[in-house]
């Protein structure tokens, strides 16, 4: 008896070490290089590699000071956000150029980008993006993959935690009577730069009704704290090398509604890594996805508060 009770636990054993061996995890990062370099400098060679090399930059974007964020598109990006639902979110990726200081005092500058194959599984773009990250490893180069590792099986259906929203869990933050009529309320709504939010970039989805626009968020702390990209970067974004691509974030016109992933799903997909409570903790973001939900709804110029369900 003892005997079989032992090919059973040495069976399971083996079936458990197997799966893991399988597993395959993936980082949400890829930095590019480690520069000593003018910050100037380096701007100026990535901006040059990128277009030399056939990506279009949509526009950049500086949270704080030392810190430029190029938002790219390409023809493959595009095509692959094309051929899935919620593809738009997936047409983009973010590459910042960012000046850093490290535990001992030096400093120098960081070149890091999205991993596409990470985004598109996230994303559920029904692609790996294998060939546009090869590209990117070409253009600007690639040390290290870094972030939160999360298993490549479970990143479709991703959540931080049981009960919180996943990458269907959008906000639903307007509707306006056409496709045409919501990018241009929008888009005109933006301009005006009210709470602190603006326009980075637009980008629209070749073949479908479907516009990603990028939000800049620089309200005043003392106003709107969760307003300010560089506040909450402060908070979650505290280990090396530094996770700039994260941002800006994103809102998506498809036909004739607006929405956006839910920060428990946006911020965590990004810093899966991040514990619950602490200095740098999601505890210390209670307040922000009720702020995302009402300050970005208002500045696009949808209802506030939203029409009664019941």
């Amino acid at each position: 008896m003892r005997f079989f009770q032992r090919l059973i636990l040495l069976l399971l054993l083996g079936f458990f070490l197997q799966n893991a061996a399988l597993a395959v995890e993936l980082r949400g990062f890829i930095l590019a290089e480690r520069s000593h370099n003018s910050l100037g400098r380096v701007n100026e060679a990535v901006l040059d590699n990128l277009k030399k090399n056939g990506f279009e930059v949509l526009g950049d974007y500086s949270p704080e000071d030392g810190v430029n964020i190029f938002i790219i598109t390409s023809p493959a990006l595009k095509r692959a956000a094309a051929k899935s639902e919620f593809g738009g979110f997936g047409a983009v990726i973010k590459v910042s150029v960012a000046r850093v200081t490290l535990k001992n005092g030096r400093k120098e500058i960081q070149v890091a980008y999205n991993n596409p194959e990470y985004m598109a599984l996230a994303y559920r773009l029904g692609k790996r993006l294998t060939s546009v990250k090869a590209k990117l490893k070409k253009t600007l180069g690639a040390v290290e993959e870094f972030g939160g590792a999360v298993d490549e099986d479970t990143l479709p259906d991703y959540t931080y935690t049981i009960g919180l929203e996943g990458f269907g869990g959008f906000f639903e933050l307007a509707t306006f009577d056409s496709y045409r009529d919501a990018v241009k309320k929008v888009e005109n709504n933006l301009a005006k730069g009210r709470f602190g939010i603006s326009q980075v970039f637009r980008v629209d989805i070749p073949g479908k009704k479907q516009t990603l626009f990028g939000l800049g968020m620089k309200a005043k702390v003392k106003e709107h704290r969760f307003i300010n990209d560089k506040y909450v970067m402060d908070i979650i974004d505290y280990q090396q090398p530094r996770r700039y691509p994260h941002l800006p974030y994103e809102i998506l016109v498809i036909d004739n509604r607006v929405i956006a992933m839910h920060p428990h799903f946006r911020i965590a997909i990004d810093f899966p890594d991040l514990h619950m409570f602490g200095e740098h903790g999601f505890g210390r973001l209670i307040q922000l996805p009720y702020d995302y939900e009402e300050y970005v709804t208002r500045a696009i110029g949808g209802p506030w508060p939203p029409e009664d369900d019941w």
